[in-house]
């Protein structure tokens, strides 16, 4: 079976590698998402794999933010069949209800809010024109995002083609498990296989080198990570 996959870049950064209880998984973020498919389909012929992403500005807290994200979508862009779709980040100014507001401060306060533009947009646009091009016989959707209900029914009911949903989360969601043709867990132990070799080669022979924030843990005696 022909596939091509669509990854949701966001959505598998924040179910797989964010927040202090998944610190543990972040050298396996240099992640050849290719592989990651084929290990997935081994008996089908996978086409594409279309990323899709933005590059989100730094925080306060990590002015390497962006640098390391960057770093890692021009090492994807040099894997054959993969093509990266990078959308953008927009900040505005929004009033907020503070959930918990320290004594004495006004519960109403205006924040800066930072959106993703286009990647969603942008994945839901592939999705269809792909099937409308007969360019698949299989789309694997790698996201549990419910916001991709709609492109899913139509790509099997307008055109007849299958998609299965693999889910980066602990569970599925219910609207995506109820209209694809099949839907799964992602298997987290794929993560370890399916890495991009350190350093990748660009095509102009540049070497493009993991962040060292992502270098695996050192192994002390007996092969444990050492603090």
């Amino acid at each position: 079976m022909r596939i091509v996959a669509y990854v949701d870049g966001f959505n598998v950064y924040y179910a797989c590698f964010r927040g202090h209880t998944k610190m543990h998984l972040r050298h396996l973020k240099w992640l050849d998402y290719r592989a990651l498919v084929e290990a997935m389909f081994p008996d089908d012929d996978v086409q594409l794999v279309r990323f899709f992403t933005a590059i989100a500005p730094n925080p306060p807290d990590d002015p390497r933010q962006s640098t390391r994200h960057d770093i890692y979508r021009q090492a994807l862009t040099t894997v054959p069949g993969v093509e990266v779709h990078a959308g953008r980040f927009t900040r505005s100014k929004r009033h907020a209800v503070l959930a918990q507001p320290p004594l004495g401060v006004d519960p109403l306060q205006t924040v800066w809010l930072l959106q993703e533009k286009q990647s969603d947009v942008g994945l839901t646009c592939h999705l269809l024109m792909d099937a409308l091009d007969n360019a698949f016989d299989l789309a694997v959707l790698l996201s549990n995002d419910s916001d991709f209900v709609q492109p899913v029914r139509i790509v099997r009911e307008r055109f007849g083609k299958d998609v299965i949903v693999v889910s980066p989360d602990h569970e599925v969601s219910r609207g995506l498990d109820r209209v694809a043709t099949a839907s799964r867990k992602l298997d987290r132990g794929l993560l370890v296989r399916c890495q991009l070799p350190n350093p990748v080669s660009a095509p102009d022979g540049t070497a493009i080198t993991r962040p060292h924030e992502w270098d695996p843990p050192a192994q002390g005696h007996g092969g444990r990570p050492t603090a």
